[in-house]
């Protein structure tokens, strides 16, 4: 077993070390083309879908390892998938909690299989609660469709517990006043917990115009909005999780932390969805490269000797202490050639997430 030192320290992996939890990308097509989609910043990469092939791989590892959950996510929409409900019942039928990322235009075509195969947890993607909004932002997408899909998942529910509803809701300049509705909004169709999120801009431009955390004068106004969001919502015992507004001391990753991975359409195992694949955003003034970080291909590998392969255990101890800089804090950041991808930083991790806004808790891991 690998052993890594650190300083005056030597650490040992655990022998039995799994990943508990695999965000599978069943597609990177999707039938919306939202205005913050990372989709539209995309370079050297190809578009499908997973074949049944490749996902009867995926369905073997997780059961072999001993996989406790699985969430459909990923750069694309997964009930476009035609295999979708197969999928998902495959992966139920290894006993793990379940949970799918949709944007819920096609959620009452599969309300009645979902609700069937027990899905633990749907979580839909709904920027406004207003249609013109929500339309202008989700473009492509009809807030009718969305909602009708909810309301027969209610119906087909009743009292019951599955599957629980969570509302994710993406924060910009243009549904900001829509925030303060959240509540009874997401009370009327039942969702049971509430999270709130930034936008991960894609170009300087979108960070001025659209951002609220560069917002010098909705910032102040927002803690305020928060603050009666979350009253609202736990009084009448719902769930509610909001992000940070500003880059703090603290740092964290959702995939790291819960011994998670990422699975590809294609095969290929990244270790979260912010690295899945190539694409360009921007961040507190910089505009960044991500190269897609690949540790192993399943087509070709198990689940477990690519999670035990030691440069992929090397960039898991990395991301759980952080033995990384906080390049989104530091007074070179305007300046340094080092933060404008994640291959490289100063300290000389490669790859590295010294520039992560996930990390920082701005922008919300869908893990």
């Amino acid at each position: 077993m690998l052993k890594l030192r650190y300083s005056e320290w030597e650490l040992t992996l655990n022998e039995d070390s799994k990943p508990k939890e695999v965000m599978i990308e069943v597609t990177t097509l999707c039938n919306y083309s939202c205005i913050h989609c990372f989709r539209n910043n995309m370079f050297n990469e190809s578009l499908g879908i997973m074949s049944k092939e490749v996902f009867n791989k995926v369905v073997n590892e997780l059961g072999s390892v001993g996989v406790e959950k699985v969430v459909f996510s990923g750069w694309g929409e997964p009930l476009t998938h035609p295999e979708i409900i197969n999928f998902l019942r495959e992966v139920k039928d290894l006993g793990v909690y379940t949970v799918l990322n949709t944007n819920g235009s096609l959620l009452s075509r599969y309300a009645d299989d979902i609700y069937k195969l027990e899905v633990d947890e749907v979580v839909v993607s709904v920027d406004s609660v207003e249609t013109d909004v929500y339309e202008s932002i989700r473009v492509g997408g009809v807030l009718s469709d969305v909602i009708k899909g909810l309301l027969r998942i209610n119906d087909l529910r009743g009292y019951g517990v599955k599957p629980t509803l969570t509302l994710w809701f993406t924060i910009n300049t243009i549904n900001f006043n829509d925030i303060p509705k959240i509540a009874s909004y997401a009370r009327n169709l039942g969702f049971n917990r509430v999270v709130l999120s930034h936008t991960i801009p894609l170009s300087i431009e979108y960070e001025r115009l659209l951002t609220v955390y560069s917002n010098t004068d909705l910032i102040p106004k927002l803690t305020e909005v928060f603050d009666k969001l979350s009253k609202e919502v736990l009084a009448v015992g719902g769930q509610i999780s909001l992000p940070k507004n500003k880059v703090g001391v603290e740092r964290l990753c959702p995939f790291i932390n819960n011994n998670a991975l990422f699975i590809r359409w294609d095969g290929y195992v990244t270790p979260c969805i912010h690295y899945a694949h190539n694409w360009r955003y921007t961040f507190l003034g910089v505009d960044r490269y991500v190269y897609a970080v690949k540790f192993g291909d399943l087509r070709r590998e198990g689940l477990i000797d690519i999670w035990r392969n030691s440069e992929y255990i090397r960039f898991r101890f990395r991301s759980t202490f952080f033995t990384q800089p906080s390049c989104l804090d530091c007074t070179l950041v305007n300046y340094c050639t080092y933060t404008i991808n994640n291959m490289h930083d100063c300290w000389g991790n490669s790859p590295t997430c010294a520039h992560c806004p996930y990390s920082h808790n701005i922008t919300r891991c869908p893990l």
